[in-house]
């Protein structure tokens, strides 16, 4: 055996299998929770006054909830996520999102948008799927090509899809998830999987401009901008969303009016279970239960980021990173946009945003997070090392005492002859020196 294969089979041993990650696995089922608490009282006085069943939105989502938390439970240990290190499987649904994204012009438009699919009662917003098979592929073609940023072929093998899941979605339009969840994840994840920084900060650099390019150049976009700028300027209409949701934040103070108890989401404040839900936490559970909130999200990230660092290969490492990458940036834009922090866009909060889409395809990343988690590989401790080899010694004694006596008494005579020879052959060496001397 080679030093270099010896020293492979060291360092295998070194370490051993990890365990599934409960923190992000407990992190995850209670942001879930949160949204639907939230849902429900963010939605059901609306419904009421609008004439409908007041618990239609809250059952609706409760249901898909379940559903995604036995999802993530039971199949982060049935599942392997090295089964969609597939050829086959990644190109497949890359080109299955594809059609999605094409099909949504070919149904009627949402508030001059053509973002959802309807089918007998159930709505798919392909957009949220792009977003998670744009990784998927990604985190397959920079395991399988190790080096594919040092040619012009490979770059655009790797961007493609990405591009063209970008392009459709602009199309929609959606300028916020082409740039917040398409282009930024694609380009952080080509600098970790070995992309010169230069190039990864050129790449971002011309995402911000075709974003202030589409900003400047659509009026509707400009006049978000100017909102933003100073919300006073135009309350009632273009600023109006802006406006409800500090409205929001300000009646909260410190620890909320109490849940329920929110006066913004009754006819005030716009898609306040989607958008702005932010906003009516806040508003019902203060600036504590805000801060709760936003700690939760920073500690999904961090163990999501320990998950991606002890992933036991470099596909894992992708996967986990990108998956990260876009739990981070949807959660960081959303509460910015409520905050006014940044233009007005629209992106949900992740777990927590009533939509069916939305939330199964974050539950569907969460798993795999949890199950890369699960085959993830951790060094040995030197205690371990230790109870390991007392194990092994442990093991022979008992094979051996075990073993048919006949073996035990073929093993005695084996070592024992073995032992007379080597006696013998030292006598006859030690008197062949005695000779020549």
């Amino acid at each position: 055996m080679t030093r270099r294969a010896e020293a492979q089979k060291n360092k295998r041993n070194d370490v051993i299998k990890g365990g599934l990650s409960f923190p992000l696995l407990l992190i995850t089922v209670t942001l879930i929770l949160i949204g639907v608490v939230m849902v429900f009282s963010s939605t059901y006085v609306s419904t009421v006054l609008s004439g409908y069943e007041g618990y239609k939105n809250a059952v609706q989502h409760t249901i898909i909830a379940v559903i995604c938390i036995l999802f993530i439970c039971v199949f982060n240990k049935y599942f392997d996520y090295r089964w969609l290190n597939n050829k086959k499987i990644v190109y497949a649904a890359v080109v299955i999102t594809a059609v999605l994204l094409i099909l949504v012009f070919f149904f009627d438009a949402r508030n001059e948008a053509h973002r959802w699919i309807e089918i007998g009662g159930f709505t798919i917003q392909p957009s949220e799927i792009a977003k998670f098979v744009a990784v998927i592929y990604m985190a397959f073609y920079a395991s399988h090509n190790r080096y594919w940023y040092s040619n012009v072929k490979t770059w655009i093998c790797y961007f493609v899809p990405s591009l063209f899941f970008a392009v459709l979605i602009v199309l929609e339009p959606n300028l916020s998830t082409t740039l917040i969840c398409i282009l930024a994840p694609a380009i952080i994840m080509a600098f970790i999987s070995g992309m010169h920084l230069g190039w990864a900060a050129a790449g971002g650099i011309a995402a911000a401009g075709f974003g202030i390019y589409m900003i400047f150049f659509t009026n509707w976009r400009a006049g978000r901008l100017q909102a933003w700028l100073d919300p006073w300027i135009d309350p009632s209409e273009s600023s109006y969303q802006i406006v409800q949701s500090l409205y929001a934040l300000g009646n909260g103070g410190l620890f909320g009016v109490g849940l329920g108890n929110s006066k913004q989401k009754i006819s005030y404040l716009p898609m306040k279970d989607t958008d702005y839900i932010f906003a009516i936490i806040a508003e019902e559970f203060g600036f504590v239960g805000a801060l709760i909130v936003i700690i939760l999200y920073m500690a999904f990230i961090f163990f999501a980021i320990k998950v991606a660092l002890k992933a036991p290969d470099a596909f894992g490492c992708f996967l986990a990173t990108g998956i990260t990458v876009i739990v981070a940036l949807q959660a960081i834009v959303n509460i910015a946009v409520v905050t006014n922090t940044i233009p007005s866009t629209g992106v949900t909060l992740p777990f927590i945003s009533r939509g069916t889409s939305s939330l199964l395809c974050f539950s569907g990343g969460a798993m795999l997070l949890l199950n890369i988690s699960r085959y993830s590989r951790r060094r040995k401790t030197p205690e371990q090392e230790h109870d390991d080899n007392d194990n092994n010694s442990r093991g022979d004694e008992q094979s051996y005492e075990h073993e048919p006596k006949r073996k035990q008494d073929r093993y005695r005579t084996r070592t024992k002859g073995t032992s007379k020879t080597r006696r013998s052959e030292d006598s006859k060496n030690k008197r062949t020196v005695k000779a020549v001397k």
